[in-house]
């Protein structure tokens, strides 16, 4: 690919010309090199050796990511057996620099963090395998179609201590103080995703990238205030502008009561230093496509200096949100013995509407309240809910805990494509009840067993 053949804006190749100097050639060259194919390994399922080991397909270590891995080769690795177990998730490798810039998973506290831009949900699932199991993380879409996507591939992946939410950034005013870390990964002009998407070159403009500007401050505005003292903020974007890099960084620090945080070094060896204003501007960084393996990506780290303590408070009587029923927990109840061994203890299960989910370990009264007038996608885990009295169990449950179910169904290949599409199977061997299905011991989805017969509950909308 080269600068002529997909028309690059003149405008933007000269702002291009004007910020890398000497380095432009570098990167009009790079345009002509294939995008860099990325994965994660979810090392909450899986340790990296036996990932190695276990799949079929080239990888190789990015040096700035410790369970980060560019691939090569045209497979597409969607619809590969460890993809659907959760064991992996496909990220371009740059837009990987914002979490472990973060050096959250030196930080070994219990956490409360928030991913305030969430879809599709990359970071939020590299911070969920960061973190403690007694740590929490609530993630946010503002579009309802991307906070389904982003609940989808947590839900894959297996993680217990994430609550979604769909919410315009402004109605998290409540959580203000609250947070240890703040991630905005915010919407921006796309500039470092021209090699991998060409189509985003058409959205570009200079004034698309004045108003993206003007909503990243109006975003800051908001998650700044969410922080605890020496609280961080991490704020990234994947687009090469300087107005919605370097001067938004010189605007966060002109504005509100806070430092810019050093980088880790493996980060600086494959990024340039930013062109802010602040005598810190070495601490803010630019990945550029000739700079490492990825696209583009820009990183700063603030911590919050404000004397501030969060603002929740409890109330009795909700709305949305309550604890589950004695009736309803008597037949939950009778389904965990039944086919799971272990019992969830009632004072850990909420309940929306029918629909009984298992809260993170530092889900509180307070956090309930806060979060009853919100748009929920998900809270921990969802269990299921109760049909005609009897308890039907979720995808998310077989996904999330199904190591604990009784019964684990390994198939071979021929049958387990048979059910990703949706079909019954017939086997002996197990009990009438609930199973996993499973591959190398990972849980893909789930089934119920009656009379030898497999009826399919693999999620319609997943079917492959």
């Amino acid at each position: 690919m080269n600068s002529e053949n997909i028309q690059l804006p003149e405008e933007y190749l000269k702002l291009m010309r004007d910020s890398l100097g000497e380095y432009y050639d570098d990167y009009i060259d790079s345009l002509n090199s294939p995008a860099v194919k990325g994965l994660r390994v979810n090392t909450n399922k899986i340790s990296i050796d036996d990932f190695s080991k276990l799949i079929d397909f080239e990888i190789e270590k990015l040096p700035f990511c410790n369970d980060g891995f560019k691939y090569v080769g045209d497979r597409k690795l969607g619809n590969t057996y460890e993809h659907l177990s959760g064991l992996f998730y496909i990220q371009e490798p740059s837009s990987m620099l914002a979490v472990v810039s973060s050096d959250i998973e030196n930080d070994h506290r219990p956490l409360k963090v928030l991913d305030l831009c969430a879809s599709p949900g990359g970071k939020t699932s590299q911070i969920a395998t960061r973190i403690s199991s007694d740590s929490l993380l609530i993630s946010n879409e503002i579009v309802k179609s991307r906070a389904d996507v982003l609940f989808s591939n947590v839900e894959r992946q297996g993680f217990k201590n994430v609550i979604i939410l769909n919410e315009e950034p402004k109605n998290l005013l409540k959580f203000e103080g609250y947070f240890d870390y703040v991630f905005v990964d915010a919407p921006c002009s796309g500039e470092g995703m021209f090699r991998k998407n060409p189509e985003t070159i058409n959205e570009w403009s200079e004034q698309n990238v004045t108003f993206c500007s003007k909503r990243q401050r109006e975003i800051l505005d908001i998650a700044q205030r969410l922080v605890k003292t020496d609280g961080k903020l991490i704020y990234s974007t994947c687009t090469f502008s300087k107005q919605e890099d370097e001067e938004i960084v010189d605007w966060v620090l002109e504005n509100y009561n806070c430092d810019l945080e050093d980088i880790p070094d493996s980060i600086k060896k494959v990024t340039f230093s930013s062109k802010c204003k602040s005598d810190d501007r070495e601490k803010a960084r630019k990945f550029y496509p000739f700079t490492g393996d990825g696209e583009g990506q820009f990183v700063s780290v603030f911590k919050n200096k404000n004397k501030i303590e969060d603002t929740l408070y409890t109330k009795k009587h909700l709305k949305n949100i309550g604890f589950i029923s004695s009736g309803n927990y008597v037949l939950l109840k009778e389904f965990l013995i039944k086919n799971m061994s272990i019992v969830f203890d009632k004072r850990d299960i909420v309940c929306l509407g029918n629909t009984f989910y298992l809260v993170p370990k530092q889900f509180d009264d307070k956090l309930m309240t806060a979060l009853d007038d919100l748009r929920i996608i998900n809270i921990g885990v969802n269990l299921g809910n109760v049909v005609n009295n009897r308890f039907i169990p979720s995808h998310n449950l077989f996904m999330a805990m199904g190591e604990y179910f009784i019964q684990k169904i390994e198939l071979d290949n021929i049958s387990l494509n048979k059910y990703l599409h949706g079909d019954e199977l017939t086997i002996s061997g197990y009990k009438n009840g609930y199973a996993v299905i499973a591959k190398n011991n990972f849980a893909l989805g789930g089934v119920k067993v009656t009379n030898n017969k497999l009826k399919n509950l693999y999620p319609k909308g997943l079917r492959i």
